[in-house]
């Protein structure tokens, strides 16, 4: 044990032992200082960057307290960040199994979930954000997203809209809307919601192309024509890897 890692009681001036919860000399409980001193440490070390050494702390902060939530939610976010979704969503499971209210453990479980491309389990962990709200918009469009690619297009449909009713400016929204009005027939309905969805951003590529997919079943060829030029402009106006 270096001196960084050394706990001395705050009551009687003893070293203790790394993993001593009680000091030998006095009795003072003393895990919560170093499990505190730990977590801070961690933060700090993820603010500035250095992921590795964040790690580090938070894997002995969890071997004592294997429970702690806060520092199972961040070695999550830490593992989620280097693309390592299953162990991001192992320590999302740990930290709202230890507190089945959290809030954002539930939902950054159901992101990981969904970049995994476990629509199900994504769906399932994004519903209990909304037992948690109800009126979580985030929640109610990644619900819609999880849905959507899981074929479940009409309750898709309903938690898009919900989202929506919250959060009026989420664009994307409005798009995912329209792409479940075309695929069942409803042109009209889908226009809208792509015109909508161009409304901040008047050279979105999908929005365009979709759209023009409407006006020409609608039998509006020029219109189409006309969108899939502005597309074209739009596309060849970004600069190469630009997404």
């Amino acid at each position: 044990m270096t001196d960084s890692n050394l706990l001395r009681c705050t009551r009687c001036g003893r070293i203790a032992a790394e993993l001593d919860k009680f000091c030998a000399e006095c009795g003072l409980f003393l895990r919560d200082a170093a499990v505190d001193q730990r977590l801070l440490l961690a933060l700090v070390h993820e603010r500035e960057g250095r992921s590795q050494e964040a790690r580090h702390e938070l894997e002995r902060l969890l071997t004592g307290e294997p429970g702690h939530v806060l520092a199972n939610h961040l070695l999550g976010n830490l593992h989620f960040h280097d693309g390592l979704l299953d162990q991001a969503a192992e320590y999302y499971r740990k930290a709202v199994a230890a507190a089945p209210s959290f809030l954002l453990g539930h939902y950054d479980l159901g992101v990981a979930y969904y970049h995994r491309g476990d629509m199900p389990r994504a769906a399932k962990a994004f519903r209990r954000c909304l037992e948690i709200d109800p009126n979580y918009n985030a929640a109610h469009y990644r619900l819609g997203l999880a849905l959507f690619h899981n074929g479940e297009l009409d309750e898709a449909r309903e938690h898009f809209e919900l989202s929506l009713a919250l959060t009026p400016e989420y664009l994307m929204a409005h798009y995912h809307l329209g792409i479940i009005h075309e695929r069942q027939g409803e042109y009209e309905a889908a226009a809208r919601e792509f015109e909508r969805s161009l409304e901040e951003s008047s050279g979105d590529v999908s929005s365009l192309y979709h759209l023009a997919l409407v006006r020409d079943a609608q039998g509006d060829h020029a219109a189409a024509s006309d969108l899939r030029r502005r597309a074209r402009g739009f596309a060849k106006s970004q600069p190469v890897g630009a997404k």
